[in-house]
């Protein structure tokens, strides 16, 4: 859950806390003590909250209380953070302490409707959110906590309209719009989603978080053009937006303008400190510039930042399986599978590079482990038939394949496929059969049948026969 906390450190003279936070560090780490007024304990409490700092804030908050405890905002600061350690009993006893000092104030009992989201129970979370609406002078964030309360009780239409109702009212925090965007995507309503975000567009044009979730909106339903260009206006209207460069680039990928894609990552890592899944993003945009050792760089230091980033690993061996260097590729695709053995595109890379070199076994376990798991993707299960196929066992190609055609029943590349190999096991007829069944599903796909014959007999014989269904 988010709990807004006060400005009331935005407000405290900066150099002042700064100073105010060392000092209290400084007597932490040498067991001292050191006068501090409820107000800058109350500041600190925040300030290293809003930071993450949880343990800092929990020991502000705890030093701060033995010296003033009746300070509403030491009480709360500390509710939220036990909160966030999942220590629910506690926090509501401190809750109800905080009611007895100060039994008038909204926050109290605002927190209250928290506690019961996080505790399950949402009718009773709604009626404190609904009574705190007629007295907060803060609706937006009491709109957001009755959109959490709603979602997580499974009411989406009410989630939805609740979210719109807080980013109308000015909500800032942009969960509030990635929430907005998974309810409207769970409810299948990203349509309204983007007329949603026009209107705020309309009313707002220099809003960029208004622009960027338009261009989520419109990501989310493959209008990847349309997304490009408000996420294009995300960044004119503020240029460092780390997050508008990032999604725009994930677009630009997926509209294969791979230039544009690793311009848009650099400007990312430009603006905002450089992480693994960035820098993994960023390698694989210069991959398919064929900039290989370009790439295996940004994949290499993306491991510097997240040792356990099982991406990385797998781009390094995609780049070396590329510049064919399989014996090397095999050592970082197998520390990606150590990392995450459940991704059925590294066993498919595994067993490719087990193939290059030979290692007929080795290979034939590797895809077959990733056909387990993804046995819909055609690649794995024609990768695995070659290998039968190069051994000159056409018959287990072709079992392979037709297991395949079993999974993906409208995949003309498998028909194609099972062509070949009932030829070259001189099953004629039932070639015919999956060819004509191949022809109907994707006539333009035949071309890829000539690949495996050289001879020009062969090939006149199958163009006449194509031909033929053509003419039919």
């Amino acid at each position: 859950m988010n709990q807004e906390f006060s400005d009331h450190f935005d407000e405290f003279n900066e150099a002042t806390l700064a100073d105010s936070a060392k000092r209290f560090e400084e007597m932490l780490s040498k067991k001292e003590d050191s006068f501090f007024n409820e107000e800058t304990y109350e500041s600190l409490s925040e300030f290293y909250l809003v930071r993450g700092s949880f343990d800092l804030a929990m020991k502000a908050c705890n030093i701060g209380l033995q010296n003033y405890p009746y300070s509403l905002d030491l009480l709360l600061n500390k509710v939220q953070l036990l909160l966030n350690k999942d220590e629910i009993d506690e926090a509501t006893d401190l809750l109800d302490k905080a009611g007895i000092y100060h039994p008038a104030d909204p926050e109290v009992n605002y927190m209250r409707g928290v506690i019961c989201v996080i505790s399950g129970d949402f009718e009773q979370a709604v009626e404190i959110f609904n009574e705190a609406l007629l007295t907060s002078d803060e609706k937006d964030n009491v709109y957001f906590q009755l959109a959490q309360a709603y979602q997580n009780w499974g009411k989406i239409d009410l989630a939805i309209e609740h979210y719109k109702m807080a980013i109308d009212a000015n909500f800032t925090n942009e969960i509030a719009f990635y929430e907005l965007i998974y309810c409207l995507e769970a409810n299948q309503q990203l349509e309204d989603g983007v007329e949603f975000f026009k209107k705020m567009v309309d009313n707002d044009p220099y809003s960029h978080l208004a622009w960027f979730f338009l261009g989520m909106s419109y990501n989310r339903l493959n209008l990847f053009e349309k997304a490009i260009s408000a996420y294009d206006y995300s960044v004119v209207i503020k240029d460092n937006f780390a997050s508008g460069w990032f999604n725009m680039g994930h677009c630009y990928m997926n509209v294969e303008e791979f230039e544009r894609a690793k311009e848009a990552y650099e400007n990312t890592i430009k603006h905002e400190e450089p992480t693994a899944e960035v820098l993994t993003y960023l390698g694989a945009a210069n991959e398919k510039l064929e900039l290989y050792d370009e790439a295996f760089k940004h994949y290499k230091n993306a491991t510097k930042y997240d040792e356990e980033w099982d991406e990385a690993w797998f781009g390094m061996a995609s780049v070396l399986y590329e510049q064919e260097r399989y014996y090397e590729a095999i050592h970082f695709i197998k520390k990606a599978i150590k990392l995450n053995d459940f991704n059925s595109e590294f066993w498919l890379l595994l067993g490719d590079n087990e193939s290059k070199l030979g290692n007929v076994v080795s290979s034939l376990e590797a895809y077959s482990k990733a056909v387990d798991l993804d046995p819909i993707n055609p690649d794995i299960w024609l990768n695995w038939s070659v290998v039968y196929f190069e051994q000159g066992d056409f018959g287990k190609a072709f079992d392979i394949i037709s297991d395949a055609i079993e999974e993906l029943p409208n995949d003309a590349d498998l028909f194609y496929r099972a062509t070949v190999y009932l030829i070259y096991d001189g099953k004629y007829n039932d070639a015919y059969r999956y060819l004509q069944d191949g022809l109907i599903l994707d006539y333009e796909g035949h071309e890829q049948i000539y690949d495996f014959f050289t001879n020009l007999d062969t090939q006149k014989a199958l163009q006449r026969i194509i031909d033929q269904f053509r003419k039919d």
